[in-house]
């Protein structure tokens, strides 16, 4: 069984390329089907703000994936993707669940993400043993990165980070208004916390919702959605984290609004982008992009985290083909097994198999498996 991850990240792509392949829920259950009825026996999509990864699991699958995902974009999406095979692929879920390939290092949110995707998968019936065993894996492994190394000890969030940029573009958060959209959502309500936690700060939020609007919020005074333009005048900063699929914000009728002069944050954390405005003399627009300096920053003090983070998944990575090399040689170790002549050597061959196993080493185990396919011969 071949094992394909196919990325579009931060690491080669802008937020313009990513918004190309950022699908709503209802499109990437449409993709997994139509992925699952023609090019792959199990597909699973990680989809959040830096990155869209295709997780697949069949035969032959490179080239026929690649040609419906430039049917999903453009033909340019190729200069934007990584592709990882076999043992690379395998790395990359684990690098990427425990936040080594975060744009934050060590940042949290992302192994809840991984979950997420991989339950979106199963709801669909769009995975089956290997996928769900790699994903089982790798979101093992990354709980003990996070458990037994200090990448998460002090957690920094692109919501964390949103709201420091934010003060160096205002040079203070006392006493200023902030309007949060996508109150509700999980980046939005980190950034509803972090900015009540601060205390002095003016909060707004609102969400779009079925009903236009959120309920009560503690340390925030709740705006109705449809009302979100008209007290522009008075924000000094506008953080917006959504799921839209569209432009939530408009600079237009966002400046149509506005007759003070003063320097104004817009942060945008969303992909695709929520808001249509341009930098000027007082206005500062920002992408998630942009928060990149920042994170490089924090990088540097956990870089040396990342070797023992490292050593840890690398336990999960042989757990998971020594599994894969199991399931798929059943035969032949019960092929070798009957060629045995008494019971006694039967217990002891399987006992020999299944310790070897458990040592958890796949280079030997792989040994092992090719010295008896080399009898069979």
């Amino acid at each position: 069984m071949q094992l394909l991850a196919v990325s579009i990240s931060h690491e080669k792509a802008s937020v313009k390329i990513r918004e190309k392949v950022s699908f709503t829920k209802r499109k990437q259950a449409e993709i997994l089907q139509y992925i699952k009825l023609n090019i792959a026996d199990e597909i699973v999509i990680l989809s959040t703000c830096n990155r869209c990864e295709f997780y697949l699991a069949g035969n032959n699958l490179c080239e026929r994936f690649i040609d419906y995902l430039v049917s999903l974009a453009d033909e340019n999406i190729k200069d934007y993707i990584t592709i990882y095979e076999g043992y690379k692929c395998c790395e990359h879920l684990m690098l990427t669940a425990s936040g080594l390939k975060s744009m934050i290092l060590g940042e949290d949110q992302i192994l809840g993400q991984v979950k997420d995707a991989h339950k979106f998968a199963m709801d669909h019936a769009a995975c089956g043993k290997y996928l769900n065993t790699l994903f089982r894996f790798a979101v093992t492994g990354a709980k003990r990165v996070k458990t037994e190394t200090l990448l998460s000890k002090t957690p920094l969030s692109a919501a964390t980070i949103a709201i420091k940029l934010c003060k160096n573009i205002l040079g203070t958060l006392n006493d200023k208004n902030i309007l949060i959209i996508g109150a509700s959502g999980k980046t939005g309500s980190i950034i509803l916390k972090d900015l009540v936690s601060l205390g002095g700060v003016n909060i707004y939020a609102t969400s779009r919702t079925h009903g236009g609007i959120i309920s009560k919020i503690d340390g925030a005074v709740t705006i109705d959605y449809e009302y979100r333009y008209n007290n522009f005048n008075i924000y000094d900063a506008v953080i917006s984290a959504t799921s839209s699929p569209h432009v939530v914000l408009d600079g237009e009728k966002i400046r149509g609004t506005i007759t003070t002069q003063k320097t104004r944050a817009f942060i945008d954390l969303a992909v695709p982008r929520d808001i249509d405005i341009k930098s000027d003399e007082y206005i500062v627009y920002k992408d998630i992009d942009d928060l990149l300096e920042i994170a490089e920053n924090n990088n540097k003090i956990k870089i040396q985290e990342t070797g023992k983070a490292q050593k840890i998944l690398s336990e999960y990575i042989d757990k998971f083909f020594v599994w894969k090399l199991f399931t798929e040689n059943k035969s032949l170790l019960k092929g070798t097994e009957n060629r045995l002549e008494n019971e006694n050597a039967k217990i002891e061959f399987r006992r020999n198999v299944y310790n070897l196993k458990a040592e958890n080493d796949y280079n030997k185990f792989q040994y092992f498996i090719n010295t008896l396919r080399e009898e069979f011969k």
